[in-house]
């Protein structure tokens, strides 16, 4: 397992951690590896300590929506641990993932003797769930460059790296996954970013992707939202370090 913070379990005591750590289940995954599905039991909940796992939602038909992305630090399958309920999304390795599974029991056993570490998987469930909200609401109220432009910055956030005031990233998903997170088809996935390059608003080769203009991302991103004030990106959704916020210049209004 790589080093890497992970906020819930630092914040627990050492004997309720070595608890968790003693009982506690390592794997490595390959890309497209599922690691749970939806209505399976959720007897472990998964610290991710590297990779990106595709967070995903399947109706009725088998059509597939990604509804979020799970990144290093952060606790996955927790709701089904939480509530003692199925597991409501699958969960599929998008690159190489590094997981180690708690069992569900102790884990709710010991975020209750230790508020702090409760306090933390509050927080992360906050973001997630307003990430969520934010690019559902956008699936349904923005036009399909909108949607785009306002996955990249996510991922921007998520992910990039600040490079003489461009902002670079290795996509942790193809162009296929690109288009169900921001939910659209591939063929369209593909078509909006080669209108970005032609524009000389991105540039990238395979999964190495540039943000040129991060200002006119947001332009893009903020012309889809009629009814509201853009969000204020001068601290990212997911904790990014303040230069690389700042790449993204003042929020525009639509």
């Amino acid at each position: 397992m790589h080093a890497v913070a992970f906020p819930v379990l630092d914040a627990m005591s050492e004997g309720d951690r070595r608890r968790l750590l003693d009982r506690s289940v390592a794997r490595t995954l390959d890309p497209g590896t599922r690691l749970y599905m939806a209505g399976e039991p959720g007897g472990r909940a998964h610290l991710l300590g590297a990779g990106v796992m595709k967070l995903i939602g399947r109706s009725g038909e088998g059509s597939e929506t990604i509804i979020g992305l799970g990144l290093p630090g952060e606790l996955i399958g927790e709701v089904a641990s939480l509530d003692g309920l199925q597991q409501p999304l699958d969960a599929v390795a998008a690159s190489r993932c590094e997981v180690l599974g708690l069992d569900a029991g102790l884990l709710v056993e010991c975020l209750r003797d230790n508020s702090e570490a409760a306090f933390a998987l509050t927080q992360l469930m906050a973001r997630r769930a307003r990430w969520m909200c934010e690019t559902a609401l956008e699936r349904t109220a923005s036009e399909v460059p909108a949607r785009l432009a306002g996955r990249l910055l996510d991922l921007a956030d998520m992910l990039g790296t600040v490079q003489a005031g461009a902002v670079e990233m290795e996509l942790p998903l193809a162009q296929g996954d690109l288009g169900k997170l921001a939910g659209m088809c591939r063929e369209s996935a593909c078509k909006t970013l080669r209108r970005f390059k032609d524009a000389g608003v991105v540039d990238y080769r395979g999964r190495r992707l540039r943000i040129l203009q991060p200002a006119a991302l947001e332009r893009i991103r903020c012309s889809g939202r009629i009814h509201s004030e853009p969000a204020d990106r001068s601290t990212s959704k997911r904790g990014a370090r303040s230069g690389e916020a700042q790449a993204f210049g003042t929020p525009l209004r639509s």
